[in-house]
């Protein structure tokens, strides 16, 4: 890498760093606040209500952390305003990585609050839904399992799969499974897991669900196939009582979820968007809405908005444990995996694998 290469690579991340601090300096560090000052830095406030935006940020601070947390907080304050002092001397601030840097915080900031504000309007979910939803799911609550499963992944030619499929869904052991792949010169791979059914997508909850221990399913697509076999079960039902604050926080953040996709297909309709030359084929295919969204509602109720759900282990005694996230903004990753099939978690194979076990 040339001197030169390194200086520019170099100005370009000292002007992103800088950037947020210029940006909290062009929102509030020249204007007078009305919250209670904490300190002053060449005439520049420091206000309370800073730390506190501060110490809201911080996750897992007990009350008698608060004090010694807050005076921390203030000298970084004041660090980042001599900082934000010194960069605006020199014009770092009309850089264009900091001009870019800084729009670009300021859209994420603005679209974060407009969604989040919006969501607030949204009822908490009724006893009657949360009855209904565990009622709807019976694998993952009154019938609930933990699954022992043996699962593979495997190249294997489209016109064997139904001998594959008849084999494992017939209830024939894993070793003759295994046998089979490598009959057909077929590369694999195996990996053997517990998981109670929270952890499974619900997409494939439901089916996973009917199989009876012993045997197993069959995916495939693009010439890999993804076999499950359930080794072995226990039922371990969860009660709607210890299931309900669970339940309710999963319903709460689809509402969530339907309520910002709705605004974002409102604004959609109602804007003019015209795309340029090199995009136009994104017009013809159609928004993807939800590309900014407030929660994460992945197709199980272990995670939602960063939220995670744990469902009582095998051998717990202990109810629904809800850990909610410190901060408010959240994103969304949505589920792909078809209904048919069960996750993959198994790393893809190189055309050149050679059979294994």
């Amino acid at each position: 890498m040339t001197d030169k290469t390194k200086t520019m690579r170099r100005t370009a991340w000292t002007a992103g760093a800088l950037a947020a601090a210029l940006l909290l300096s062009a929102c509030t560090g020249h204007k007078k606040d009305a919250t209670q000052s904490a300190a002053r830095v060449d005439g520049t406030e420091i206000t309370v209500h800073q730390i506190n935006y501060r110490l809201q940020r911080e996750r897992g601070l007990r009350p008698e952390q608060q004090e010694e947390a807050g005076r921390k907080i203030l000298e970084q304050l004041i660090d980042e305003q001599l900082i934000v002092e010194r960069a605006e001397k020199v014009k770092m601030d009309e850089l264009p990585a900091a001009r870019q840097a800084m729009d670009a915080a300021r859209r994420e900031v603005l679209a974060r609050a407009y969604v989040e504000q919006a969501a607030q309007s949204v009822a908490a979910p009724t006893d009657a839904a949360m009855h209904a939803y565990y009622d709807a799911n019976p694998a993952l609550f009154a019938q609930r399992r933990i699954y022992t499963l043996q699962e593979y992944l495997a190249k294997v030619p489209e016109d064997k799969v139904p001998a594959l499929r008849a084999l494992v869904e017939g209830g024939r052991p894993t070793v003759e499974a295994e046998a089979w792949f490598k009959a057909q010169g077929a590369p694999f791979r195996g990996q053997q897991g517990t998981h109670p059914a929270e952890q499974i997508p619900l997409t494939s909850l439901a089916t996973l669900a009917a199989v009876q221990d012993g045997h197993g399913l069959v995916s495939a697509a693009g010439g890999q196939v993804h076999v499950t076999y359930v080794t072995a079960s226990a039922q371990q039902p969860v009660t709607f009582d210890k299931a309900k604050a669970a339940i309710g926080q999963f319903l709460a953040v689809e509402a969530r979820r339907k309520v910002t996709e709705s605004n974002m297909a409102a604004l959609r309709t109602s804007a003019r968007i015209a795309y340029s030359a090199p995009y136009q084929a994104l017009a013809a295919s159609g928004p993807a809405l939800g590309t900014i969204r407030d929660i994460d509602a992945t197709a199980q109720i272990t995670a939602a908005s960063g939220t995670h759900v744990t469902l009582p282990a095998v051998n717990a005694t202990s109810g629904v444990q809800v850990s909610l996230p410190a901060t408010q903004g959240v994103r969304v990753s949505l589920p792909s995996t078809p209904a048919s099939s069960v996750e993959v978690r198994l790393p893809a194979l190189p055309s050149t694998d050679a059979p294994r076990k």
